[in-house]
């Protein structure tokens, strides 16, 4: 039976923490996706041409595993942005969370949320989150072990708001 397990991170590093945890137990761009606000990609994600930073992102991807993946995708092409919402996705979810936009015109994101699952008083609090520039992290997991080693890896990354919902 396929879940997906949710969580909220404040900041980039506790993101990337989580991420390099969830390659570790074998996880792969395949199983994880990452949803944040326009404005949160250009704060956590943007990289000012000509600084050195663009370097660093290219070695980071090249270094950097899973997070380096889905990190690039936010800053490049490889990413969705789901129009009404003001939302970019990136990763192997895109797909199922392709379906958010049709919910922006009735629900919002949190109306979104709930159609897929996800338990309202969850949803208001990852719309708040999202809106304050907060990144949500979904991984798609086969079995019941694996959904328990993914919430125990999100935890030690300190994130918040961890839901498992059945697919």
């Amino acid at each position: 039976m396929s879940k997906t397990i949710t969580a909220v991170f404040d900041a980039r590093v506790q993101a990337e923490n989580a991420l390099r945890k969830l390659e570790q137990l074998g996880l792969t761009r395949d199983d994880v996706a990452l949803l944040v606000s326009e404005e949160a990609r250009k704060r956590h994600f943007t990289i000012e041409k000509g600084s050195k930073a663009e370097e660093g992102a290219v070695a980071g991807a090249s270094i950097g595993g899973l997070a380096g993946a889905l990190f690039m995708a936010l800053t490049t092409t490889g990413a969705m942005a789901i129009p009404g919402l003001n939302l970019i996705v990136s990763g192997a979810l895109i797909g199922g969370l392709a379906g958010l936009g049709a919910g922006a015109a009735t629900g919002g994101l949190v109306g979104t949320l709930v159609g897929l699952g996800v338990p309202e008083h969850e949803a208001k609090l990852y719309e708040e989150s999202i809106n304050k520039g907060a990144i949500l992290l979904a991984v798609e997991v086969r079995d019941d072990m694996r959904a328990k080693k993914v919430k125990e890896a999100l935890k030690e990354a300190r994130a918040q708001s961890i839901t498992e919902l059945a697919a």
